[in-house]
């Protein structure tokens, strides 16, 4: 599996409803195929899309340049939808989440911390109508600051380890 992401809705508590995108789960591929499908494709219905989106889970989920489309590739299997706190720390392996709220977009990092237990950090947020607008090198800064993040979490993570390791080294 390679870059996954949740997809779904943020409630005022802070609990969400999401569904799994297995692939290209980056702010790049995400973000313009939820803006086309609100804007375009359901003529800013945002309920409609939050439906749309959870009525599967996806192996894939793109917008083409001058399209009015998404095209998204379902799971054959829908499975269940997935629920959970954003404020949650736990065994998820997915790298961002896209949720929907308040008429924004809200977007999180799954940020790494311990070995295979992630935490989400608020990373990006955009008002639903701007979505169109927002520039591909904007979502590229995200996205890239994202992965230079979890890079540098994980880098600390071996870090303690390995200090960890050596302070009981020298206490035998």
């Amino acid at each position: 599996m390679g870059l996954r992401a949740l997809i779904g809705i943020e409630d005022a508590d802070g609990s969400y409803r999401a569904r799994p995108v297995h692939y290209d789960g980056c702010p790049t591929a995400i973000v313009p195929a939820l803006s086309v499908l609100v804007h375009e494709e359901l003529d800013h219905d945002l309920a409609a899309a939050v439906d749309r989106l959870l009525e599967s889970s996806w192996r894939r989920v793109y917008a083409l340049p001058g399209f009015t489309q998404m095209i998204g590739v379902p799971d054959e299997e829908p499975g269940d939808v997935l629920t959970g706190r954003i404020d949650a720390t736990g065994t998820d392996d997915r790298e961002w989440a896209y949720l929907f709220g308040g008429h924004r977009l809200h977007v999180y990092l799954g940020v790494p911390t311990a070995p295979f237990v992630r935490k989400w950090v608020p990373w990006a947020c955009w008002s639903v109508s701007e979505l169109p607008l927002v520039p591909g090198l904007e979502l590229l800064d995200v996205q890239r600051a994202g992965y230079r993040h979890q890079w540098l979490c994980g880098d600390r993570m071996a870090y303690l380890a390995a200090a960890k390791e050596l302070e009981m080294e020298e206490a035998r």
